[in-house]
């Protein structure tokens, strides 16, 4: 139930809310930018007073639906039962019978009478290779002997009628007692390599190299001391307790890489985990004015859906700690490259794990859709200095909210969740938007626009709250060559918007991009950057094609690449599909 109740919260962190967004096909392949932008049907979205300057009567259609996610699509790869058993397999390393290669024959070693054989499995096959056993177990009298030598070479004495703990605690205590321990763990490097070589098929010697590999001083005497407790049943607790935890980092253990790298996902997830979906679609009607001083006027439909959900980790239950059964509990903490478990209680995990039913973890959920119909008008006023282009639209807004809020521990979180469709709550509203283009004298080719939408902050309710449309200003410029057949545009959010979003709740655009605007055929490319926001989202490349004008196609994809059941995708992508027709 844990690992279906993680996927659920995971995949439903958080969705989407209102940005300024983008509406038809010419701005998307353009970085955003349209406030500027005469060569659009989409003014009345982006800037009115657009509908002073083009004149041309016209129509246009797009239907476009985007993502983003961050962190949340690898969760699909993990492997929950892997994730589950390591502290088994690391419990193995210390247990069972050990074996060793002689020729192509591998054979049990058996238990001598006087001596106390050391610990089984991996790490007795590598123990007996480091104090040179050829010929049955290796037993504490090999090992104290080994422990000897190699405390001689490093000047100090030992009492080999103690036991291997209380030899161990002896070097402890000298000056030089890192040093032996340094020598120490460069021989098991060493045998784990030479086991390697006599059974090459055992994959747990790679989990017990990387442990070794990690281990301090005080790991390597913990480690002694464990395999001096004899060949008897070793459970994790000990394990852990004894070597004051393992640090665990990439070996040739395909089962410690996955954990690794979905112990490392975990960790992302519940430090920042976004996955964002909208939809925006428009139908605009422009009548247009050729031969008079009357601007454009200009009808649209424009319909849109916004969902926001986010997960909040308990700050109480916030820790990584494992139960691995057998009343056996360990934490796990990420490291940079590297993780390390080191052992804990039922009373931490009770009180600290972000997987304990006494979580209080919570669930956000908020949606919005909106059908705007706007009608607009923009007027141009010549004078000695260049022109001035205002414009308005006054747009009747139809709002659907609903909200929901759910809390609890992982195991019943999801299980509270309940959707009730009489909780939908409607409002109908009106907005407000504003705009203005400026057009030099000395040069007509250039434009700077800026528009304000939606001054009235209109508000769409929900079950549990009211949503506020705030107010939205953007600027832009746009530069056209060769008869307005090529363009250069650039957009910019002055201010940053609100979104629904409790992980992403501010957004702050800036991009742009050229637009190749032929007879039968245009061509745009462009790029957008969103300041604000708290993910590793990065830069947006955008792209799109009109051929024929019915057919056109937009794109707008980041760099980032997220990797969804081996598959790798942007961590950013929209696409709008759409048309145009003027005259």
């Amino acid at each position: 139930m844990k690992k279906i109740c993680l996927g659920s919260i995971a995949l439903i962190s958080s969705l989407f809310g209102l940005e300024f967004g983008g509406m038809g096909n010419i701005s998307a392949g353009m970085g955003g930018a349209g406030v500027a932008l005469k060569n659009s049907q989409w003014a009345i979205y982006y800037n009115p007073a657009l509908l002073a300057v083009n004149k041309k009567s016209g129509f246009a259609y797009s239907f476009g639906v985007g993502y983003k996610e961050t962190n949340l699509s690898a969760i699909a790869g993990i492997d929950f039962n892997n994730l589950e058993q390591m502290p088994n397999k690391i419990n193995g390393l210390f247990n069972g019978t050990t074996t060793r290669s002689v020729g192509t024959t591998r054979v049990r070693r058996s238990t001598g009478a006087k001596a106390t054989p050391l610990v089984g499995g991996a790490m007795g096959d590598v123990l007996a290779n480091l104090v040179g056993k050829t010929n049955g177990s290796a037993t504490d009298d090999d090992l104290k002997t080994y422990i000897d030598t190699v405390a001689k070479n490093n000047g100090i004495t030992v009492d080999t009628s103690k036991g291997v703990d209380q030899i161990v605690q002896d070097i402890q205590k000298n000056p030089q007692g890192n040093a032996a321990f340094d020598e120490i763990k460069q021989g098991l490097q060493a045998s784990i390599d030479k086991t390697k070589a006599q059974n090459p098929n055992d994959e747990s010697l790679g989990l017990l190299g990387t442990i070794v590999d990690n281990l301090t001083p005080e790991n390597v005497g913990g480690l002694l001391e464990i395999a001096g407790k004899g060949n008897t049943s070793m459970n994790l607790g000990t394990i852990l307790s004894k070597m004051g935890g393992i640090t665990l980092s990439t070996s040739s253990d395909p089962s410690l890489n996955q954990f690794l790298k979905d112990v490392g996902i975990i960790n992302d997830v519940l430090h920042r985990n976004d996955f964002s979906i909208a939809t925006q679609n428009g139908l605009v009607i422009n009548i247009g004015s050729k031969n008079t001083k009357r601007g454009t006027i200009s009808v649209a439909i424009m319909p849109s859906a916004f969902v926001s959900a986010t997960a909040r980790i308990d700050n109480t239950h916030n820790r990584i700690i494992i139960d691995a059964g057998s009343s056996n509990y360990a934490e796990v903490s990420v490291g940079s490259g590297s993780v390390t478990i080191t052992n804990s209680d039922k009373t931490t995990f009770d009180s600290s794990s972000l997987l304990s039913d006494q979580a209080n973890h919570a669930l956000n959920v908020s949606s919005v859709t909106i059908a705007e119909v706007p009608v607009g008008y923009g007027h141009l006023f010549e004078t000695k200095i260049g022109n001035f282009a205002v414009g308005g639209a006054v747009k009747y807004i139809f709002g659907l909210g609903y909200a929901m809020n759910a809390q609890g521990g992982f195991n019943n979180l999801t299980s509270n969740i309940n959707v009730n469709a009489k909780d939908i709550q409607q409002t109908r509203t009106f907005g407000i938007d504003l705009g203005f283009l400026y057009q030099p004298r000395f040069t007509k080719n250039f434009s700077i626009g800026l528009v304000a939408k939606n001054l009235n902050a209109p508000k769409i309710k929900t079950n549990m709250q009211r949503v506020t449309l705030n107010p939205q200003v953007r600027a832009g410029l746009s530069y056209t060559f060769l008869s307005d057949k090529i363009v250069l545009a650039l957009d910019a959010d002055l201010l940053p918007n609100d979104t629904l979003s409790i992980a992403r709740p501010k957004s702050q655009v800036v991009g742009g991009g050229l637009l190749f605007d032929f007879k039968w055929v245009d061509l745009r490319l462009g790029s957008m950057y969103d300041f604000r926001n708290n993910s590793n989202e990065g830069m947006i490349l955008t792209a799109g094609i009109n051929i024929l004008g019915f057919l056109d196609v937009a794109v707008q994809s980041n760099l980032h690449m997220a990797s969804f059941e081996g598959i790798s995708l942007p961590s950013y992508f929209n696409v709008k599909l759409g048309g145009s027709f003027s005259w």
